[in-house]
């Protein structure tokens, strides 16, 4: 970005093109957004846009850095208090949910994965991928369900289904 970042101006115009962004994502997929369709509705001018950005990738990749940025992990706290924060500061800005439907465009899930330290006492590399595999999957459906319950109650379902509270007993000799 060549415009200077403590520049108010800059950061008027940078908030108008991710937020038009944001909206757009709410009805199109990103493949269907062009620069010239931003600026339009951003009412700012191509050379504007790019003084900023690369492009929309770019943009995207910067929204979901700020977001990021917003969250500070606490690294005294129990998993389940920073999972729960991390939760409620995406609950806060729901618009950042279509971001993660950007399959692989945006990398907002494996950053939000980042924040959480990797030296889980209980759980092995392969472990730590399975989980969070999951807990992705279930942040999915809770966005694709335009996030029906609160971060509070989606953090004992996602620590619930990490230690296998709610399922049925198996029995190994069906497996």
């Amino acid at each position: 970005m060549v415009a200077t970042p403590n520049n108010r101006r800059a950061q008027y115009t940078q908030q108008v093109i991710e937020d038009t962004v944001l909206q757009l994502l709410e009805t199109k997929p990103v493949e269907s957004i062009s620069v010239t369709e931003v600026c339009q509705l951003a009412d700012v001018n191509r050379t504007t846009f790019y003084r900023h950005y690369t492009d929309i990738f770019q943009c995207l990749d910067q929204i979901e850095q700020t977001f990021l940025a917003s969250y500070s992990f606490d690294k005294g706290a129990r998993p389940m208090v920073n999972v729960e924060r991390l939760l409620d500061a995406f609950y806060q800005q729901r618009r950042l949910s279509n971001l993660v439907f950007v399959d692989g465009k945006t990398k907002l899930l494996d950053r939000m994965q980042a924040t959480i330290p990797a030296d889980v006492p209980f759980a092995n590399t392969y472990q730590i991928t399975y989980i969070w595999s999951g807990v992705k999957a279930i942040i999915q459906q809770w966005v694709k369900a335009e996030m029906p319950e609160t971060p509070h109650e989606l953090t004992r379902i996602i620590f619930r289904s990490i230690l296998a509270q709610d399922l049925p007993p198996i029995d190994p000799e069906k497996l």
